[in-house]
């Protein structure tokens, strides 16, 4: 069966058009797959970039994918049970700095958009800067041509209404782990590309790695919420272990305040 983000169970246009624009933006600045890789989805939501990583490499790749919220990681398991031909492992917590238990919001009008890092007291600030984003990447053509054309203070409303849903958040209280205990527990024994795209708690999912496990990491690609607050340090922990790093921030991004760190072992 061909797989793409349209046929996976959980998922709507809307999102699966935002998630695919963001996957083909993953795989530029030297980062690349080769049939029997091994890459870990971190921050797997219900399996997109699994899919398109499993399309890419025609099914030869072992995929790990971390999804703490349980809604999302029953889709996920599903997806991966229908297809994926035993080559996921869908993980039920996510990856932090230490063994912990968080609060994560789930939002399941826009799942893409739950997180630990959003709640009550700064969901409309979250909604505006997502917002943001979606209309800028409407006005680049990512819902096709005739969108693209309509007016950009019409294309917001209509985004804010579509978003409306955001406000309606579920609390999960689920369980996180460093990855150097996955890492040990799994046997994994290297790591031919780490995605991180963990809605504001990246530097936590970095500082979660042993410094005996880096040497296995062979690429790193990190999605950075708050680029000009958290930029600096994802870099940072990234050269001190070893990779040459590239940064990219589109207009999409900006209009989000997001950004892509790069990086690759030299």
């Amino acid at each position: 069966m061909t797989m793409n983000s349209m046929e996976l169970h959980g998922i709507n246009r809307w999102e699966a058009s935002f998630l695919r624009g963001e996957v083909g933006g993953y795989f530029t600045h030297g980062i690349e797959c080769t049939p029997g890789a091994t890459v870990l989805d971190v921050g797997a939501n219900i399996g997109v970039f699994s899919a398109a990583v499993y399309e890419r490499l025609d099914g030869d790749v072992r995929i790990y994918a971390f999804e703490p919220v349980p809604p999302l990681h029953a889709t996920l398991e599903r997806n991966a049970r229908e297809f994926f031909n035993g080559r996921l492992t869908a993980l039920p917590y996510g990856l932090a700095s230490r063994d912990d238990k968080l609060d994560f919001s789930y939002v399941p009008a826009a799942t893409i958009f739950s997180s630990s890092s959003r709640d009550r007291g700064n969901i409309e600030a979250e909604q505006r800067r997502v917002t943001a984003s979606v209309v800028a990447m409407i006005r680049q053509g990512g819902l096709g041509p005739v969108l693209r054309r309509v007016p950009a203070f019409v294309l917001t409303l209509l985004v804010r209404h579509k978003l409306r849903g955001m406000r309606q958040l579920e609390t999960h209280q689920v369980k996180v782990r460093p990855l150097s205990s996955v890492l040990d527990e799994q046997g994994i024994q290297h790591i031919d590309l780490l995605k991180v795209d963990v809605e504001g708690a990246e530097i936590d999912v970095l500082r979660g790695i042993g410094e005996q496990h880096w040497p296995l990491v062979r690429q790193v690609v990190v999605e950075v919420e708050h680029w000009e607050r958290n930029r600096d340090t994802v870099c940072e922990i990234l050269l001190a272990h070893g990779f040459t790093v590239r940064t990219e921030q589109n207009p999409v991004q900006e209009a989000g305040d997001i950004g892509m760190v790069f990086a690759v072992r030299s």
